[in-house]
């Protein structure tokens, strides 16, 4: 079975008048993204650059000895960016208006581009949640705040989309598709009408504003929506979904399934499977037990408490975690002993984060129970 490389490939030779933008197209879009365009592609307002261009500067500026030693979620987007450029199909794309605004202290994430394909169709890459611990924090803050990169992301359409006349497609791996969906439903009705397609990628679903579901526009945008997760999804089970989503098959284990380039692609479409797996399902039905119980001044100190505990470790990274030394794993435990967690709902999620680790390292041959052990963690703690 093949990837999202394999497909571009493979149908990377066509161009766009020949074989119509498809959801694996947007995947790949989406992915951009999350690449560090500083300098490369122009910010707001300030010109474009050929996607051919914009992959012959990154590549001067980043070895690959240096690309090989990143080790975190989004590794993969270099090679997506080289193999877009050297595509019959996408290398005219042309790249423009850049945002990347990271600030710990602000909790904010945010990251944006656009990209103007052959066909004339603008398309908004709104950048996912990568191995940083800040990032994860992001998504959990859904669930009882309007968080800054979603005020950023309807911004952001507004100035780059206001006053033109251009259709457009948007989308976003992880937080990079709820932040799609998100903006097109509170931009203007303007650029709305505009939207042909919203991609979400193993995106989070609405927690604190579950209102939003409820209003005519977006209703308007609900049938514009495409929603795919792979089968042991975990991020994309975080909260209320606004679609149901398509399941995916991925050839990792765990949290790596989050890794679209695990998702396996027939032809043009990716290999669907009719439902998610037993994990990924009794995740999603127990943090919505746990957070409809919860009020937001509850769910924000469950999440404040949940990050002080990975944040006790030292480390900046999700990934990072699975090498700490002694000394951070037990500054971990002792935060973990501290907060006042009686219902068993932090203890919970750090077991599930470490199990989930532990199936990507032992293989196959411990998949199946260790799946069942991840169940029977979630169940545990899903009543109290």
């Amino acid at each position: 079975m093949g990837s999202i490389l394999d497909y571009l490939a493979w149908r990377g030779d066509l161009p766009l008048s020949r074989d119509p933008f498809n959801c694996i197209d947007a995947l790949l879009l989406s992915s951009l993204s999350y690449i560090d365009f500083a300098d490369i592609v122009p910010g707001k307002g300030q010109g474009k650059v050929t996607m051919r261009e914009a992959s012959k500067q990154f590549f001067k500026r980043h070895s690959e000895e240096e690309l090989s030693n990143d080790k975190s979620f989004i590794n993969f987007c270099p090679s997506i960016l080289r193999a877009l450029a050297n595509s019959n199909r996408f290398r005219g794309a042309m790249l423009s208006n850049f945002v990347d605004d990271t600030d710990i202290g602000r909790e904010i994430q945010f990251g944006a581009l656009e990209i103007e394909t052959s066909d004339g169709i603008a398309f908004i890459s709104f950048r996912g949640t990568d191995d940083r611990i800040i990032g994860w924090k992001e998504d959990f803050n859904l669930s009882y705040m309007t968080v800054p990169a979603e005020t950023e992301a309807v911004l952001y359409l507004q100035e780059v989309m206001g006053g033109r006349t251009q259709d457009i497609r948007m989308g976003g791996h992880s937080k990079g598709g709820h932040l799609a969906i998100y903006a097109a439903s509170q931009t203007v009705p303007d650029i709305a009408e505009r939207i042909k397609n919203i991609y979400s990628f193993d995106g989070p679903g609405f927690g604190f504003n579950k209102e939003i579901l409820e209003t005519s526009q977006f209703r308007f945008i609900q049938q514009k929506i495409e929603k795919y997760i792979p089968q042991t999804s975990i991020v994309g089970r975080l909260l209320t979904s606004s679609v149901e989503p398509v399941v995916i098959r991925s050839n990792e284990k765990g949290i790596m399934q989050h890794n679209p380039l695990s998702w396996e692609v027939e032809g043009k479409e990716f290999y669907k499977l009719a439902s998610a797996d037993k994990v990924s399902d009794t995740f999603a039905e127990t943090m919505s037990s746990w957070l409809d119980e919860m009020s937001f001044l509850q769910r924000k100190v469950f999440v404040d408490d949940l990050f002080s505990v990975f944040e006790a470790s030292g480390c900046e990274t999700m990934s990072s975690m699975t090498k700490m030394g002694v000394r951070r794993a037990k500054a971990l435990i002792t935060r973990m002993r501290e907060i006042n967690d009686s219902g068993g709902k932090v203890r919970t999620l750090v077991k599930l984060f470490f199990v989930n680790l532990d199936v990507v390292k032992e293989g196959k041959e411990a998949l199946a129970d260790k799946k069942d052990a991840l169940v029977d963690i979630i169940k545990k703690n899903g009543n109290k």
